[in-house]
C-alpha cells in the first residue's frame, strides 16, 4: 500500500495526465480513454473498484469501471440504479463525506441503503464530476469491501482534483450529451 503522500501525489499526476491527454482533442465519446486513468486511481488509493457514473434523469449510470482482478461486483458499464438508491445522490448534494473509512460505522442514512450490502461497500472515497459551466455530470467513486482506517482527507482532496480534470475533459469533448 502506498503512503498517503505518495497516493495523493499519484492522484495529482493522474489529474494532470488526464488534462494533457484530452487536450489534444480525443473524440471517443464512449469514454474508453478514461479506463487506464481509472485503473491508476484505483491502484493509487489501493481500492478494489473505481468508477465514473453519469446522472441521467433520476438514474445513476456506470460509464467507466475499473475493478481489481479478483473482484466480482455488480458494477458494470451501462448498468443503472435509481439515483435515490445510491451514494451518488448524497455525494452530489454534499451530504456525504468524501472519505468514508468504515461504512458500517457511519451514522448516516446512506450506510443503510441496500446498495451497501449489494455491492459489499466497506469504505468509500468519492467526488462529484462537475463541468466547467457548473453542470454536474456525475461522480468519481472508489470503494473496497473492507474498512480502511488508513484513508485520510487528503485522499478525498486529491480525488476531487481528478474529478475536476475529468469534468474539464468531458466538457472539451462534448461528452455531457451522452445518453443511455
Amino acid at each position: 500500500m502506498e503512503t498517503h503522500a505518495s497516493a495523493a501525489s499519484r492522484l495529482h499526476e493522474i489529474a494532470r495526465s488526464i488534462a494533457f491527454a484530452t487536450t489534444a482533442g480525443s473524440t471517443d465519446h464512449r469514454l474508453d480513454w478514461l479506463t487506464p486513468y481509472l485503473a491508476d486511481v484505483r491502484t493509487a488509493l489501493d481500492m478494489e473498484v473505481a468508477f465514473v457514473a453519469q446522472l441521467v434523469d433520476d438514474r445513476r449510470v456506470f460509464r467507466v469501471v475499473s475493478t481489481a482482478r479478483d473482484i466480482d461486483t455488480a458494477v458494470d458499464v451501462g448498468r443503472s440504479d435509481r439515483l435515490l438508491d445510491t451514494y451518488c445522490m448524497y455525494v452530489v448534494q454534499g451530504r456525504l463525506p468524501p472519505v468514508i473509512r468504515d461504512i458500517r460505522a457511519l451514522s448516516h442514512e446512506a450506510a443503510l441503503l441496500p446498495i451497501t450490502e449489494r455491492l459489499g461497500i466497506g469504505c468509500y472515497v468519492s467526488a462529484p464530476v462537475v463541468l466547467p459551466d457548473g453542470q454536474t455530470f456525475g461522480t468519481l467513486c472508489c470503494f473496497s469491501r473492507g474498512a480502511r482506517p488508513d484513508l485520510v482527507d487528503r485522499d478525498g482532496d486529491a480525488l476531487r482534483e481528478v474529478a475536476r480534470s475529468i469534468g474539464e475533459s468531458l466538457s472539451r469533448q462534448g461528452v455531457p450529451s451522452l445518453r443511455g
